[in-house]
């Protein structure tokens, strides 16, 4: 008796240090039963799970056999004796999850699809969109071919009821910090003015909400400006700038997306380099830097998607309305500013200051003008004509 009690104590003891966890597969589910745990916070992003728990994990070797979950990650903060989990789901698949007593464990079902049935459903939604954006694109493109922004004219809708667009304009630079310098011009000047140039357009049209991350010549940082998407809880986020290089013959117009991997191009990574003042760190979910980071990238997939989906209306649209200068390409890379989770992103680089053609455009307040309309154009085409039928689930013929 005696034994048995020590035995039972010995167990108490080292069961309160931490929890375990263990995987069942059953016909209709896979289980994951997290043993020691009374109650978990569960945050949801994309095919991914991320459980709070206030235990420490114990090191415990348990077993991933089976197909409905890519992979399991535990970190744990000793000092706050608590557990991130970082759970990746195959896609497609639901969950459900409840607490359980005598002893503590917390239970997570997995709901099963079929592997076969999983893939076609994933492959006929990808299809879809990329035939509805592919259409949506071809027929702009033939649309603007033949146009001018002489017949510009803001789409001013009746009776729209739907909820306005919270769009988010980002005026590079500012204050202190004037960006870009060359043949007269600072780059804070000609950002600003496009952005409010564009902010009117959008205002005018009554189907957005704009706002702006500056509305005059102070400085704002990066990490601030991508908090006010954040907060304001930004359907787009369009961030303005002015490209330089110390070579006066790169001309011409960029967009660049997010890319978590970095630059695709030099010149993708000189702007890179020009453009990231500052570390971000969007999403704080523990002291652990590594789960920040995990985190932060994990939710910010749909960013990169949906951010270059957005910069092919602008460059359908440019290289057809913008005749004076030549829109060259979509780049991307891993510009801080555009770390902004679950939000379309994209930065636009105007034209070159430092080459002597583009900066007489950039003085020109028309162009500056135009470049605004092109901005307003693109994102009613995006939201109106692709995002609308995406989001009905059928395309117009």
């Amino acid at each position: 008796m005696v034994r048995f009690l020590l035995m039972l104590l010995i167990f108490i003891i080292s069961f309160s240090f931490g929890f375990e966890i263990r995987t069942g597969e059953y016909e209709d589910k896979v289980r994951i039963v997290l043993d020691g745990v009374k109650n978990a916070d569960i945050v949801t992003v994309s095919n991914n799970l991320i459980l709070k728990v206030s235990e420490k994990y114990k090191n415990s070797n348990f077993k991933l056999n089976n197909s409905s979950i890519k992979e399991i990650e535990i970190y744990t903060n000793e000092e706050k004796n608590s557990s991130l989990i970082y759970i990746t789901l195959q896609e497609g698949l639901s969950y459900k999850y409840f607490s359980l007593s005598n002893p503590d464990r917390f239970v997570i079902d997995i709901m099963k699809v079929s592997t076969v049935k999983n893939q076609i459903q994933k492959t006929e939604k990808k299809d879809y969109q990329a035939d509805v954006l592919d259409t949506i694109l071809k027929n702009l493109e033939n649309q603007t071919k033949n146009t001018s922004l002489s017949s510009f004219e803001i789409e001013v809708p009746k009776n729209f009821s739907g909820k306005k667009k919270v769009i988010v304009i980002d005026p590079g630079h500012g204050g202190h910090d004037p960006g870009a310098m060359a043949n007269g011009l600072k780059e804070k000047d000609i950002n600003l003015k496009v952005a409010l140039k564009l902010k009117n357009y959008l205002e005018k049209d009554g189907r957005f909400k704009v706002y702006l991350t500056r509305d005059d010549d102070y400085f704002v940082p990066l990490y601030d400006r991508t908090l006010i998407a954040l907060e304001k809880k930004a359907d787009l986020f369009i961030s303005i700038h002015t490209n330089a290089s110390e070579n006066p013959n790169l001309s011409g117009t960029y967009v660049y997306t997010l890319n978590l991997k970095g630059a695709t191009s030099k010149l993708a990574k000189m702007v890179e380099e020009r453009e990231n003042k500052t570390v971000l760190n969007v999403v704080k979910v523990s002291t652990n830097p590594n789960v920040n980071k995990i985190v932060a990238d994990m939710a910010i997939s749909h960013t990169m998607t949906e951010g270059l989906n957005f910069a092919k209306f602008i460059e359908v649209n440019a290289k057809n309305l913008l005749p004076d200068t030549e829109f060259k390409r979509i780049e991307s890379a891993n510009f801080a500013v555009l770390k902004t989770p679950s939000i379309p992103a994209v930065l636009v680089e105007t034209a070159f200051i430092t080459n002597e053609k583009d900066a007489k455009l950039l003085a020109n307040d028309k162009f500056l003008d135009n470049l605004a309309k092109v901005l307003y154009k693109s994102i009613v085409d995006y939201f109106f004509k692709y995002k609308n039928l995406v989001f009905k689930g059928k395309a117009e013929s």
